[in-house]
């Protein structure tokens, strides 16, 4: 289970001037909600959730006090929005929940014994590298890992093959790729005939 994190966060006016006008202050505008909720527009510390979600990532509850509350909300990062030229957010999506109740979210999948795959000729190509889960808001992992070190030839590896802890379960089709073992050197051979074909063209 991932630990609860915890973030500060100011009510704030609402439209595109006010937000303007958070971001020059290093505030990113955001807003809670929630099923039986009543949507809050907030403003969070840029600096802050910038930090959090480099260190932890998106898949974690987060418990949110609100400036004036008494009692923090318990939430988790439903969707980030960042500047396409900078990179940095410029608005973030809280969805408020309840800790009896599931949920749907996107955790990273984490791909262990890669190093082994060199060894024993294999090239990974990675295919897949987030999956969307359901489980409480208690039992949200870290990541979901595929182990892969007992792959020995090449072929695909899916879905079904991930170690899924209790308590989540897995939204995506168990066929889905998630990585794909080529013999090395397989791909260029191939791309080094096509190129030469290219090259040469059709005989005159």
């Amino acid at each position: 289970m991932s630990a609860v994190l915890q973030l500060e966060a100011i009510p704030r006016d609402t439209g595109s001037r006010a937000s303007r006008r958070l971001r020059r202050t290093g505030f990113v505008p955001g807003v809670i909600y929630g099923p039986g909720v009543e949507s809050l527009a907030v403003a969070v510390r840029a600096t802050q959730l910038e930090r959090l979600v480099d260190r932890h990532g998106r898949g974690h509850l987060i418990n949110v006090q609100v400036e004036g509350e008494a009692n923090p909300r318990q939430v988790v990062i439903k969707d980030l929005q960042r500047d396409i030229l900078t990179g940095q957010v410029i608005h973030v999506d809280f969805m408020q929940v309840d800790i009896h109740q599931t949920i749907t979210l996107t955790v990273p999948i984490v791909v262990v014994g890669e190093d082994l795959m060199k060894r024993r000729g294999l090239v990974v190509t990675h295919e897949l590298d987030e999956v969307e889960i359901e489980c409480r808001p208690t039992d949200i992992p870290d990541a979901i890992t595929l182990d892969i070190s007992g792959v020995t030839e090449p072929g695909p590896v899916t879905v079904a093959d991930l170690l899924v802890p209790p308590g989540v379960e897995v939204l995506e089709d168990p066929d889905t790729v998630v990585v794909s073992c080529t013999v090395a050197g397989e791909g260029e051979e191939e791309q080094a005939e096509e190129a030469e074909e290219t090259s040469t063209g059709p005989a005159a």
